[in-house]
């Protein structure tokens, strides 16, 4: 009996009894062919954490593929997690299922057991693979395959136990595989009958490197090279072979124009191939120190000519606390690379330092030819077709038909996978300001390090807390004593104390992990997640081990803070920074030395210290309460922090001397009566005569009595009116106040039919929640979805608020709710305002491409039917025959096609055509292309208005700031309608202001074609 059907191990996640005999191999022996099958015996292997998802998951980003949970991969389905399907599958079937399921929880849990001794258990596991590979090898590649790409962290170690299954003799023979063969790959990765399993695992790896380099899956590609590197030092792939397959992805950087993006993946290819491969390089061949000095002269020679941004992409300028380490810095560490004789990172292990001497090249009594795979000659594909092409693996198999096909059904968790073997779009500048504590800016040990780093943090995104885990274990799968003593001298696959060099040992994980997670967060333009999930992990890590990261993330809070008293740090990299310290601060109690500020509370009020301090405040009141954190803050940061009140609405008809409360009282009932929306019309025509004053001249004293002057003045005030008494309704919950405005959707939008009509109404809703700017964008953007108002509506009211409102409906105190550019709202209400607009041209975008799609297949089939002679009702009965024909003898309920709601003559009358829907998209990028022109237009305005009233230089500093961030976020849609903004914002006559602002704006337009 297998360990995957025993009772002590519950990887497969069903009960013994029912599959107590469904698969042995063998007679019922051991899976190692000893007393103690793999599955049974208590290393660790059968005890990891268990995922959030109730199956264990054996450390896989997804957590997919060995949970008795849930969770799948590609075809294989996770555990029923003790439901019972509605379908029983065949018992064969279900063996099967369960067999992969167990070959790859134990496989994907490779060395995480306490115990795992490399010499002793990688022998044991090889054995153990080639007994379960009899009945198929397929699940131990499609196992291997991920483990490459997912488990970058362990490579070393997979290429190890490769190392063990090709250069020991096999104990049986390797089963067939049902995979089919590509003609073409025939030579490199065709399976033979007297290939060991290791060398069928080889091929399978290089076959499937093949297909991530043709689907330009560049981390997928980049990890395959790891291993490949890996595997040369065991003679297992030739280092003649892997300089080749190098030179191929040097070639790329020799292609006249070639796009950035495309170069520096293909570069950051050899650099971290050869920083990991090192001397075993220079093994087989006499000329191979001149082919990696080649190498890596094309790489110095690309960096030398490289045109890229720099500017736009850098958080922090010129500071002597915080530095940058970009590709130049990767480049700088390739060449002290090749000046130190390519001479590996002591820290990474490799196959020789695993495995015992008898496995070894010197001592195999395997032949040369029996254990050795040659990489294949490639050519890296041109970008131009990548986006029709897709991003994954299937799609490099198929056709350009199947492949628009396949595009068009694919879910939001395919396009995750694929996002992940890609990996980042861009190699943009990360800050540093750990010094000696961690591996050198621009040194091989950086590059190598941080790479196994960022890829952990990137894959195991899915899962917060696993990423936590994993990071944390970093030191378990390098030499010992590679950082210092708060870890412990037992963590590591290999090496002693003290046998290492001085300037690779004794780093501080703490300041590397804080830094690594922290400095991710902050790249621009963005980041390659979403900024919160770096705020979580670090959180994650912090709960972990409180005592050692404290003082790693106190240096890193006050390093920052300290570089605001400059103009060196980019606007967005202070958003994050006060972001992720407020969500970091209430975690953990509230709890900062605020005390170290207080002497920056005399600063200007447009300071970046006082403007970061109010930030971090005014979330931290949005994730607690006001009392709370008023109490953890000296008086003297409250003084210049601190509202004077706690965020709630001001409803400006509440005081019963207000010459409008009457009517706003009378609205409120009306409204919580659920009159309708012609009712409340009819009320606001008799309010609006009683106000109107009739005479030549308005009286002195008509802010008491309510009067105003004409007829849109009375209408601003029932517009004013109308939103606070629906926003004072609804102010109770977020949920009340969208049902309110669902009720009265379509008084609002009766309401709204002119431009300064939605101006009034904007006014009303920011006056109402003034105190509180998150409820301001809240209520704005569910005003733009219900499109009482319009995007232009709101980027006009951003820049140029309506000045000619009547004084009776002001708030007493003068409070707009306007913050001004001094701060982080109004950009984060503009940009909401910008990505509404654009998110409805992608929508509709979408929607054409799929109405052109059906209209085409529908042309292809009329043809197709008119070419065989058949006419429309001949088709039509065909498919209906068709349908009967595909029907069961004796139908039930579960199998009778689902009954449409309408006839299929009413479905395609409400069906959009391709033309109608051309018609909105171009409706829709016309409003686009207003709103980007009146937000570039109300930019140039404000800067040439500050510079003029001589203002105060952090005043300008923040709004120039914006506007950079505002191009470089959005220059996607600017390149879109690049020209017409050009034309419309900017004019010759205009001066030096317009002239540097749209040599920005084509900075970071042009970043894209980069």
């Amino acid at each position: 009996m297998d360990g995957w059907d025993s009772s002590t191990n519950p990887g497969s996640g069903y009960p013994q009894h029912q599959y107590q005999h469904s698969y042995s191999n063998n007679g019922g022996s051991a899976g190692y062919g000893g007393a103690h099958a793999y599955g049974v015996r208590d290393q660790g292997w059968a005890n990891s954490p268990r995922r959030e998802g109730g199956g264990r998951a054996a450390h896989r980003p997804d957590g997919r593929g060995a949970g008795s949970g849930g969770g799948y991969y590609q075809d294989v389905r996770g555990g029923d997690g003790g439901a019972q399907p509605p379908h029983q599958q065949p018992p064969t079937e279900r063996r099967e299922e369960n067999r992969i399921r167990y070959i790859r929880s134990q496989l994907f849990k490779l060395g995480e057991e306490k115990d795992f001794h490399p010499p002793s258990d990688l022998l044991k596991l090889a054995r153990w693979i080639e007994d379960k590979s009899q009945d198929g090898i397929d699940a131990t590649t499609s196992a291997f395959r991920i483990m490459v790409t997912e488990q970058p962290h362990k490579i070393p170690l997979i290429a190890a136990l490769i190392g063990f299954l090709c250069l020991s003799q096999p104990s049986k023979p390797a089963a067939a595989s049902n995979n089919e063969i590509n003609p073409e790959e025939q030579d490199f990765s065709s399976t033979t009958e007297s290939d060991s399993l290791g060398i069928t695992i080889v091929k399978d790896l290089v076959k499937a490197f093949r297909s991530y380099l043709d689907a330009r899956l560049w981390r997928n590609t980049r990890l395959s090279l790891h291993l490949f590197a890996a595997l040369v030092p065991l003679q297992i792939i030739p280092a003649s072979s892997l300089r080749t397959l190098l030179s191929s992805f040097a070639a790329v950087l020799e292609e006249p124009a070639v796009a950035a993006a495309r170069a520096d993946r293909a570069a950051i290819c050899i650099i971290e191939t050869l920083c990991r491969a090192g001397q075993d390089l220079l093994a087989d061949s006499p000329n191979a120190q001149a082919e990696l000095d080649d190498l890596v002269q094309k790489v110095v020679t690309y960096d030398a000519a490289r045109k890229v941004e720099v500017e736009l992409t850098q958080p922090v300028h010129s500071l002597d606390s915080i530095w940058l380490e970009g590709f130049p810095d990767a480049v700088k560490a390739l060449e002290q690379l090749r000046a130190g004789g390519y001479t590996r990172p002591v820290f990474l292990p490799v196959p020789s330092d695993l495995l015992p001497a008898a496995i070894s090249p010197a001592a195999t009594q395997v032949p040369e030819e029996k254990r050795t795979v040659l990489l294949p000659d490639v050519l890296v594909p041109p970008e131009e077709d990548a986006e029709d092409q897709g991003l994954d693996v299937a799609y490099a198999q198929l056709g350009h038909h199947q492949v628009r096909q396949r595009k068009a059904g694919t879910g939001k968790g395919e396009l995750e996978e694929k996002k992940a073997a890609v990996g980042p779009e861009r190699i943009s500048p990360q800050p540093r300001w750990f010094a000696e504590t961690v591996p050198a800016v621009a040194s091989p040990a950086s590059v190598v390090l941080r790479a196994i780093l960022a890829d952990m943090i990137d894959l195991y995104e899915v899962n917060r807390k696993e990423a936590a885990k994993l990071i944390l274990d970093l030191p378990n799968w390098l030499r010992r004593a590679t950082f210092n003593l708060k870890v412990s001298s037992d963590a590591g696959l290999f090496g002693e104390m003290g046998d290492v060099n001085p300037g690779e040992s004794n780093w501080s994980l703490d300041d590397l992990l804080v830094e690594t997670i922290l400095s991710t967060a902050f790249v621009l333009p963005t980041p390659p997640r979403n900024p919160l999930y770096y705020t979580s992990l670090l959180r994650e890590i912090v709960t972990l081990t409180p005592g050692t990261v404290a003082p790693s993330l106190g240096k890193t809070i006050r390093t920052f803070y300290d570089a605001l008293s400059s103009r060196n740090m980019d606007v967005e990299t202070i958003h994050r920074f006060a972001d992720w310290f407020a969500i970091h601060l209430s975690n953990f109690n509230f709890g900062w030395a605020w005390k170290e500020w207080i002497p920056d509370t005399t600063l200007p009020a447009a300071h970046p210290k006082i403007v970061f301090m109010k930030r971090v405040v005014e979330l931290e009141i949005r994730l607690a309460y006001f009392d709370r954190v008023k109490q953890t803050l000296p008086d003297e940061i409250q003084a210049v922090t601190m509202p004077s009140e706690e965020p709630a609405p001001v409803f400006t008809y509440a005081d019963e001397s207000h010459p409008y409360a009457a009517q706003a009282g009378r609205l409120i009932n009306s409204i919580k009566a659920k009159a309708s929306a012609e009712v409340i019309l009819a009320d606001f025509e008799s309010f609006k005569a009683s106000i109107l004053d009739n005479s030549s001249a308005i009286p002195s004293d008509d802010a008491v009595e309510g009067l105003v002057a004409d007829a849109l003045q009375a209408d601003v005030v029932v517009r004013d009116l109308t939103i606070q008494c629906v926003l004072q309704v609804g102010s109770r919950s977020f949920s009340h106040f969208l049902n309110i405005v669902e009720r009265y959707h379509s008084l609002l939008r009766q309401l709204s039919k002119s431009a300064r009509m939605r101006a009034a109404i904007l006014s009303g809703a920011v006056r109402f929640w003034h105190r509180s700017q998150q409820w301001i964008h809240i209520v704005v953007d569910k005003l733009l979805q219900y499109r009482i108002v319009e995007p232009a509506d709101v980027v006009e009211f951003i820049f140029s608020p309506p000045m000619d409102e009547p004084g009776t409906i002001s708030s007493p105190n003068g409070a707009s709710g306007r913050e001004g550019w001094v701060g982080f709202n109004t950009w984060t209400l503009l940009r909401l305002t910008l990505e509404k607009v654009n998110g409805r041209v992608d929508q509709l975008k979408k929607r054409l491409e799929e109405i052109q799609r059906n209209e085409a297949e529908e042309v292809e089939r009329r043809e197709a039917a008119a070419a065989a002679g058949f006419g429309e009702e001949d088709v039509g009965q065909g498919d209906d025959e068709a349908e009967q024909a595909s029907m069961p003898l004796f139908p039930t309920s579960a199998t009778l096609p689902i009954r449409p709601a309408t006839s299929s003559a009413k479905e395609e009358k409400s069906q959009l055509s391709s033309t109608e829907a051309l018609a909105s998209l171009d409706a829709i990028k016309s409003e686009q292309r207003k709103v980007l022109v009146t937000t570039l237009v109300g930019f140039k305005t404000l800067i040439v208005r500050s510079q003029t009233n001589e203002p105060d230089e952090w005043t300008l500093w923040w709004i120039k700031s914006w506007y950079r961030q505002m191009v470089r976020f959005f220059n996607r849609q600017l390149l879109q309608n690049r020209q017409t903004v050009l034309n419309n914002a900017f004019r010759h006559d205009d001066g030096d202001v317009a002239t540097n602002l749209s040599e920005l704006l084509e900075r970071a337009i042009d970043m894209l074609s980069e």
